[in-house]
């Protein structure tokens, strides 16, 4: 058993380029689900559960039931519970560290939002989720690079 002492450096000077990138896309992805899924809630009297089902989810869910092919039922469902894993993930994300569980929860949370942008030919929008997307993977390359052993 070896009795390896913990670097007394700060970690701001032990860090190197590759932790501080991860630290950036941490926060970003983090915050920008959370406050994502926390403003389908934001009302004209504030956070507001009763908002977000009368107004937010049929503004929602109208160009899907439209011009898509999906059941009425399963868009409800989705959208019904978008807010609350965009908060789940975002939370997740800035506070398990060097995990891949939530960053990979988010990849497959913006592959599942560009798929419905495609649907209804929201072109920017998917353009726009690439990125976030493209972020995650970003984020994922750079965990990997400091656990190799396991996941």
């Amino acid at each position: 058993m070896s009795q390896e002492r913990p670097d007394p450096r700060p970690f701001w000077t032990r860090w190197d380029a590759r932790d501080w990138a991860f630290l950036l896309l941490q926060l970003f992805l983090g915050l920008r689900l959370l406050m994502a899924g926390g403003a389908k809630f934001d009302g004209p009297q504030g956070l507001s559960f009763s908002h977000f089902y009368s107004q937010v989810l049929p503004a929602l869910s109208q160009p899907f039931l439209e011009k898509t092919f999906l059941p009425g039922w399963l868009l409800k469902l989705y959208l019904g519970g978008l807010p609350y894993a965009e908060i789940l993930i975002g939370a997740g994300i800035l506070v398990a560290g060097r995990n891949r569980v939530p960053l990979i929860l988010a990849g497959a949370l913006f592959l599942s939002l560009a798929f419905g942008q495609m649907l209804i030919g929201g072109h920017t929008t998917v353009a726009d989720i690439g990125i976030h997307l493209g972020l995650t993977v970003l984020a994922l390359l750079l965990v990997e690079d400091k656990n190799r052993q396991g996941f």
